[in-house]
């Protein structure tokens, strides 16, 4: 693949670092790479100038077109590719709203629409263009429905509570669900209380999480009665979803995996609706939300009030404590086991507390759990230790808020086979090392940690 030779490393290199000056010089002296340009080069196969808009990288996408980009050019994503305009950066293209809702655009929009970019329903929708949406809507009505970027519809995309009326009444659906997170449009909004109230006004079906983002206890009494275990759902889980989406729904996006109602809705400063919500949720429900936000007079009331409760907590209740550590919520990590919850609770991909922490990186939950004897031995769905979590997160999730030098080193100190070799001969620090983790690897070493080829046996290759 391109990507493999050494010009297109120091490309995606370039584009990443935002060094805009950097890549006109490596442009203008590579014409391989001009010719390029618009092949898909980052994530989700996009070509360079979409991945620049992502990150809302002016600059960069200047140079990019200057050198021959299209601006029309959209990733190859099999959901549904995205163009620039889908960016949900759209301070790229406007400048502000007038107090009619018309946008004013950017010097950049306006460049790149004098180079042929083309503004379909779906841009439109973002952009907040009402008088452009309502001329591609005369033009073509049936674009209400057509998917675009993971395969929404121009209405998950909506900016403006006007935008979602000129839709509605042109007949898009407002409960088709996208095909890359399986999302309603309401859903989509969970961040944008205007656009997801309108939305609701307009017909679309709520769910328990559009009840915490509004705090409106009417919506959830309505939800709940359809659904009474509908306060056990987690974000990737519950009766909010239909069937497991190929890209995950769209709430681990926006809230986190494993974000649970109840701990949702406080933080929205509803604290009145969330004590409304509390009345209607189980002990168990309560408790969780307690511990998880860190209130401990009211964790350790809940305990003394239901001797036992902790004990009797299923195995979709106790597994809190595992999506707590990879939320990265220590304070809850700890005063869950505090009362009690098992420090081995299995979690996603049945990953302990430990196995979560370990592979983002969090190095105080890591600290905190084993103070309480945790595991190192069991293993995740991939037949992965905490260890091994951790030099896989390291080289692949590189959570920016994990310190995974501090994580490997609490991790191989206690480490009972440290230089165990993998189903394929390597052992942990030959991972560290072809990763290009030098801080990983030098934990590992600190605590005696060996390549394959310096253990009696087999070496690797």
């Amino acid at each position: 693949m391109a990507e493999q030779t050494p010009s297109a490393r120091r490309f995606l290199a370039t584009l990443r670092s935002g060094d805009a000056a950097e890549m006109r010089a490596l442009l203008a002296s590579d014409r391989w790479l001009r010719e390029q340009v618009d092949e898909p080069w980052g994530y989700f196969d996009a070509p360079a100038l979409v991945e620049a808009s992502s990150r809302g990288d002016a600059d960069m996408m200047r140079v990019l077109v200057e050198a021959g980009a299209d601006v029309n050019a959209r990733s190859g994503w099999e959901p549904g590719g995205s163009g620039v305009l889908d960016s949900e950066r759209v301070e790229l293209w406007v400048k502000e709203w007038c107090a009619d809702g018309t946008p004013v655009m950017t010097e950049v929009f306006n460049d790149f629409r004098l180079r042929g970019l083309t503004v379909d329903a779906h841009a439109a929708a973002n952009l907040g263009d009402l008088a452009m949406l309502r001329r591609l809507i005369d033009e073509r009505p049936d674009c209400v429905n057509e998917r675009g970027r993971d395969g929404a519809s121009p209405l998950h995309m909506a900016r403006t509570p006007a935008i979602v009326d000129v839709l509605v009444d042109s007949g898009a659906d407002v409960d088709m669900r996208d095909i890359d997170h399986g999302a309603t449009p309401a859903q989509w909004a969970i961040d944008e209380p205007a656009v997801c109230t309108r939305l609701i006004e307009r017909g679309a079906t709520p769910d328990i999480y559009v009840a915490c983002a509004l705090g409106d206890i009417a919506i959830a009494d309505r939800v709940l009665a359809d659904n009474p275990d509908a306060l056990r759902s987690r974000s990737n889980y519950g009766p909010h979803m239909d069937g497991r989406p190929p890209g995950g729904h769209m709430y681990i996006y926006r809230m986190g995996v494993g974000m649970r109602p109840l701990p949702f809705a406080s933080t929205r400063s509803h604290d009145e609706f969330v004590e409304e919500l509390l009345e209607r949720a189980s002990p168990a429900e309560q408790l969780i939300y307690a511990a998880w936000t860190g209130d401990r007079a009211r964790t350790m009331a809940l305990v003394d009030a239901n001797p036992g409760l902790v004990a009797s907590l299923a195995t979709d209740e106790s597994r809190a404590i595992s999506d707590a550590a990879w939320n990265n919520n220590c304070e809850g990590v700890a005063l869950m086991l505090e009362v009690g919850f098992p420090v081995d609770a299995r979690g996603d991909d049945s990953g302990t507390p430990l196995d979560r922490a370990a592979v983002r990186g969090y190095a105080d939950i890591v600290e905190v759990l084993l103070g309480h004897t945790p595991s190192l031995e069991v293993t995740n769905d991939f037949g992965g230790t905490p260890l091994g979590g951790a030099i896989w997160g390291a080289a692949n999730f590189r959570d920016p808020n994990g310190n995974y030098a501090r994580t490997v080193d609490l991790l191989a100190a206690v480490e009972a086979n440290l230089n165990r070799r993998e189903d394929d001969g390597q052992t942990h620090l030959d991972r560290a090392v072809a990763s290009d983790r030098d801080d990983v690897a030098q934990a590992l070493q600190r605590h005696g940690g060996l390549r394959s080829s310096e253990l009696p046996g087999r070496p690797l290759g």
